[in-house]
């Protein structure tokens, strides 16, 4: 049996993360998936509904990979968060924070609530993970863990949109300066 639901939501996440959230509709996903309008409006009556839904899905898929990774050393950790957002680079989108962080004031408010949610969920996993490995000497770097994680995180978000308009290999210069640092 076919998980309409989740398919949905599925092909708004490709949708937001190639085209942009205000440049797809529920005709885009109602052709690929073969149904009317109405089924897609029948499970998120609101777009905003269901960009919430596709945030809600990356914060428990982002649970599930961290919590993979948990018994790894902290720079391999960080090399993971690194190399998932080269799989992006490498099919052309970019994570649903450089998705939707742009139109954020476009969005309507249980859309920013989720992306601010989203934002600190990831932010407090690298700031941990930082910290701990500062602690435990891998890592050597002089600002503190909250602003090496932004650092780490505005650069990955701003590598995947600036190789999306430069078609150039910034993502892996900047990749190639976080591992260094």
């Amino acid at each position: 049996m076919k998980n309409t639901r989740g398919e949905i939501i599925r092909i708004a996440d490709d949708l937001i993360r190639t085209r942009g959230y205000n440049a797809f509709s529920y005709t885009d996903i109602s052709k690929q998936l073969n149904i009317k309008n109405a089924a897609v409006h029948y499970y998120f009556p609101a777009k905003s509904d269901l960009g919430t839904e596709v945030i809600r899905f990356r914060i428990s898929d982002f649970h599930q990979r961290v919590q993979s990774w948990d018994t790894l050393p902290y720079d391999q950790q960080l090399v993971n968060w690194i190399t998932y957002h080269q799989h992006k680079k490498e099919n052309k989108c970019v994570c649903i924070l450089g998705a939707l962080a742009p139109v954020y004031d476009t969005l309507q408010e249980n859309m920013q609530t989720e992306l601010g949610r989203f934002s600190n969920i990831i932010l407090e996993w690298l700031i941990d993970i930082l910290a701990k490995g500062k602690q435990s000497g891998i890592f050597n770097y002089k600002e503190s863990p909250r602003a090496k994680a932004y650092l780490v995180q505005s650069s990955l978000l701003a590598a995947l949109l600036l190789n999306k308009v430069l078609d150039d290999d910034v993502f892996q210069a900047i990749q190639n300066s976080i591992l260094m640092q």
